[in-house]
């Protein structure tokens, strides 16, 4: 069987995505993909190369058609203050749809073995510093729209934002109650100034 048609392509990484997504990239095995997946070896091979090049590919899907999506929400409002609400009101919605594992696909797939694999950890490292500097940016333009102190530090900000995203996702991974998580969100975003 010869490379994939880029439909398949989009299909499959879609495919892998969610995998990776819900068992994490050391659970994931090269069997479970090409079951997932629904192809066969030379296939894979010749289209993806291996676990690890389809791992980036995967994340850069993720980015491109879930995190994309969510910073497009922030843009779309007025103020960064109702962008970023608007923001946790996706998350929780992907929280409660069955079909959709919970957490995010990134802090899902950290583990020993990803962290030791330098190629892995950098592409990690690169999403979450994208992630931080979107926020920074944003906040920076609240503040220059006096939405916020002028003494506002969009940095550490944007930097606290982050972890705590990463958290809650962690945390619903744990079956806390939605509505715990939304409650403490409110009360979180409120205590910054947010």
């Amino acid at each position: 069987m010869g490379r994939l048609k880029k439909f398949e392509i989009d299909e499959a990484l879609e495919k892998a995505m969610y995998l990776f997504w819900k068992k994490g990239y050391d659970n994931t095995s090269l069997k479970d993909l090409l079951q997932e997946m629904n192809i066969l070896n030379g296939s894979f091979y010749n289209t993806f190369g291996n676990k690890q090049t389809l791992f980036i590919k995967s994340l850069d899907h993720y980015n491109q058609n879930i995190t994309s999506q969510r910073a497009a929400l922030v843009d779309q409002e007025e103020s960064f203050h109702d962008g970023i609400r608007v923001f946790f009101k996706d998350i929780f919605l992907c929280f409660a749809n069955k079909e959709t594992p919970n957490g995010c696909f990134l802090i899902n797939s950290l583990s020993p073995e990803l962290v030791q694999d330098q190629v892995l950890l950098q592409s990690i490292q690169s999403q979450l510093e994208a992630f931080e500097n979107f926020f920074r940016d944003r906040i920076l333009q609240a503040i220059q729209n006096k939405e916020y102190d002028q003494n506002l530090d969009a940095t550490m900000m944007a930097s606290i934002l982050v972890t705590y995203v990463q958290g809650l996702m962690k945390q619903s991974n744990a079956g806390l109650p939605l509505e715990k998580l939304e409650k403490q969100t409110q009360y979180f975003l409120t205590s910054i100034g947010i």
